[in-house]
């Protein structure tokens, strides 16, 4: 299989799907995405179904690192569920919290030996670390290794 039609994602080369190739027939399932290849592209390569009040999103391969991040952050969009932190880096793990005054805390850790700039999308807060104040909409700066915590002002 060489391909994943660029169209769905628009990542151009990196629509690459690998080891196998399910040959699905939907029913009920919507497909979203077909192979690029000559025998497989009746098959749809990514279906979507929805029961009730659920949705199933299914992939019939293994999908290339940034086809499977795409993916994922369709399926967490219909979902409501993207934030900010679906935007960091690979390197960059964030946690989130309560503290024992029910504020809400914001954990971001840097794994990486690289600065990045993160970018904060939660409500305004201060950097409990630094007292320095953290805006929404904003980016914190991380030096390699270095770790923010954040705590909601709300």
């Amino acid at each position: 299989m060489d391909g994943w039609p660029s169209v769905i994602h628009h990542l151009g080369v990196d629509n690459k799907v690998s080891d196998w190739a399910e040959m699905i027939i939907p029913d009920t399932a919507k497909p979203l995405a077909y192979y690029d290849h000559p025998f497989l592209a009746k098959y749809p390569a990514l279906t979507r179904n929805q029961f009730g009040k659920g949705t199933l999103t299914y992939e019939g391969t293994v999908l290339s690192d940034k086809l499977q991040r795409a993916v994922l952050l369709d399926v967490l969009n219909n979902a409501g569920l993207v934030t900010s932190d679906q935007a960091l880096a690979a390197a960059i793990h964030v946690n989130h919290a309560k503290n024992r005054g029910g504020k809400t805390l914001h954990f971001y850790f840097n794994y990486s030996n690289d600065a990045h700039l993160v970018p904060y999308g939660h409500p305004n807060g201060t950097n409990l670390l630094t007292q320095g104040a953290i805006i929404r909409d904003q980016s914190i700066h991380l030096q390699p290794w270095d770790v923010a915590i954040v705590e909601e002002n709300e």
